[in-house]
Order: C-alpha cells, then structure tokens, then sequence
C-alpha cells in the first residue's frame, strides 16, 4: 500500500487532509519510519491533493494485518463475513485456570465449535473452552458441554487456579468456586490476623463450608495465625479437593453436615474463628451453627438477600448473633438481590 513519509510534527495535519480528500483508508495505521524516528509513514488511496503531493514523498509499504483484539477478530477466518456480521456475539467469558467457561444463547449455540476454537485462538494459556448451561444440583455445580480443546489436551474439567498468589486445584463440573469472593477472603485474613493479636495465640478456626478451601489457604499460610482447624463440606468431590489443597498437619477435614457438628461435645464452644460460606441458607443455618464458637469468637459469613428483604434480614441477624453485629451489602448477586456479608462477636 502508498504511503506518504512527512516529518513526525505534520502528522495530525496531513491526516486530516488526506481525510477530508476522502484518501485515508479505514482502519489506517500511522507507522515510525524505522529508519528515522523523526518520520512517519501515513497510508492513502487514491489521488492526493497537490498541496501534499508536491511536497512529501511516498513509497510502497507491504502492510501487516492488525492483531486480532477479541476472539470475534478469529471468527472472520473461521466463519463466512455473512454469518459473522449478522450474529450478536457473547462479549463476556469466564476464566476458571486453564478453561473458558462462556453461556450462550439459541443462536449462538449453533456456531459454538467455532466460538471454542476463536476463545483458543485468541487465549494462548487456555486448554479447554466449555459452554456453561447454567448451576445445577444441591451442590450448585456447573453444567459443562465441551466446545473446544487444544490439540494434544486434556479435555477434563479438571483445573488448577490461583487466588491471592496461592494454588488451588477444583473442577467447575464437580464443586462450586467463586473467585468474586476473593476479596472478601483478603478480609477474612486482616480480620483473623486481628483476633490473633487480640487473644495472643494462634486461632481455632472452623469453615464448615470450605469447599475447595480458598479462605483456609492465605490463614494457614501466615505463621502462627492457626493451631487447629476444622474444615468441611457437604459435597464429597469438594472434600477431595479439600485434601488435596490443605497441606496442614493440624487440620481435620470431614465431608459432614455442619448443622450436625452441635451434637458433637467436642465441637461446641472451641472455635475463635467461624466461617460460614453458605450464601443461600447462611440465615437458616446459623442458629445451629452458633454454638461451636466460644464466647469471645468472631462469626464471619456472607448472605444473598433480597433488596426488599434487607432491613428483615439485618434485623434478623441480630436478634440471632447480637446487636452489635454488623451488616452490609457487598456487591449486586442479581437485579432484586445482593450477596451482603456479617460479622459479630459471641457475647456472653
């Protein structure tokens, strides 16, 4: 392609020149003569105006493609330029370690092969892409259906991730991990590291609700923040990870209802820290939950209510963990509902 080669400083105006002649290509890319960093080479079609063809020079320049900057920019090489500009493509995916998880609609969903291998293209990291048929099951699992995997790979749903620099291995088809928690797990740790000063000695955490253990791993990482701990699930893969993830001698790890751990002597009033991670049930387990806390114990935990149930719910958080327990919405779950997190201390 003819390009015009001026000094850096006209570049501005000899563009808009080139413009309003109706000569700059679309999607024209200004380029550093790499002979000079004073120049630049601007592209042109057609006939220039003699005001600038008198005055600059031009040369012929093989023009190089520009990268792809989404996965839509792949589907043009794997799709008709008919199909690709009469369909609204997903512009959101979730990126669970080496996977791509993205949901799509009736007609989309007939182009998802392509979808799966433009996501691969685009994603040099990424293993597998999965369309996500949305949650299912008590344990709120996700349904996968494969679109795509690189060649020569696993194509498991089997993943390793990393939250807050720690590693953690979990499988979006078998057990539920959210990373929209992480930084309220940040917080779990300021607040552990807090009461550890406060009572002078490591803490005895309880996470009946560990899933794959993603708030465990930054406290068990600090130096004599934890002495004993007690994790659990309801979901048996999920405990699996948990092994798997925990590398911590003085931890017990039981796949167990955590409503039953009350009947148990030995569980109730030994814990300083109790986390409950349960978002959907938080406000009707917490009753059985309570007395595994000693007096003087922080319960830490997150709740999804209901915009119109807010002022309910707060109110009945305190009628069940104390007036001064706090109370705050953290982010939007939904259009009606916000994932709200609380945090009270056991009082006599």
């Amino acid at each position: 392609m003819l390009h015009l080669r001026v000094p850096s400083q006209d570049t501005d105006r000899i563009l808009q020149q080139l413009k309003a002649a109706s000569a700059l290509p679309e999607g024209a890319r200004v380029q550093m003569d790499p002979n000079d960093s004073e120049y630049r080479y601007i592209p042109f079609i057609g006939n220039l105006p003699p005001s600038i063809a008198e005055h600059y020079s031009s040369v012929d320049i093989e023009v190089q493609p520009p990268a792809p900057r989404t996965y839509r920019d792949h589907l043009v090489a794997l799709l008709s330029s008919e199909v690709v500009s009469s369909i609204e493509w997903p512009t959101r995916h979730e990126f669970v370690g080496d996977l791509i998880l993205i949901k799509l609609d009736d007609e989309q969903r007939q182009y998802g092969g392509a979808i799966g291998d433009a996501l691969l293209l685009q994603h040099s990291r990424t293993r597998a892409v999965f369309e996500d048929l949305g949650v299912t099951g008590t344990f709120r699992v996700r349904d996968l259906k494969l679109l795509a995997v690189r060649e020569d790979q696993d194509s498991s749903t089997r993943t390793q991730i990393i939250e807050n620099g720690h590693y953690l291995w979990t499988n979006p088809a078998t057990v539920y991990y959210s990373s929209r928690l992480s930084h309220e797990r940040e917080g779990t740790l300021a607040c552990a590291e807090k009461l550890r000063d406060e009572v002078g000695r490591p803490l005895v955490v309880c996470d009946p609700y560990a899933g794959v253990g993603p708030s465990l791993l930054p406290l068990i990482s600090e130096p004599d923040l934890v002495g004993e701990l007690f994790a659990g699930d309801l979901n048996p893969a999920a405990v699996e990870f948990l092994r798997e993830n925990i590398n911590y001698t003085s931890a017990t790890i039981e796949c167990t209802d955590a409503r039953l751990l009350k009947d148990r002597p030995e569980m109730c009033g030994k814990f300083d820290l109790l986390l409950v991670n349960i978002p959907h049930d938080t406000l009707e387990h917490l009753p059985d939950l309570l007395p595994l806390v000693r007096m003087g114990g922080i319960i830490r935990g997150w709740a999804i209510i209901e915009q119109s149930d807010f002022q309910t719910s707060q109110q009945l958080l305190r009628d069940t963990l104390g007036s001064e327990a706090t109370f705050e919405s953290r982010r939007s779950y939904s259009a009606s509902a916000n994932l709200c997190r609380f945090e009270a201390r056991k009082a006599a």
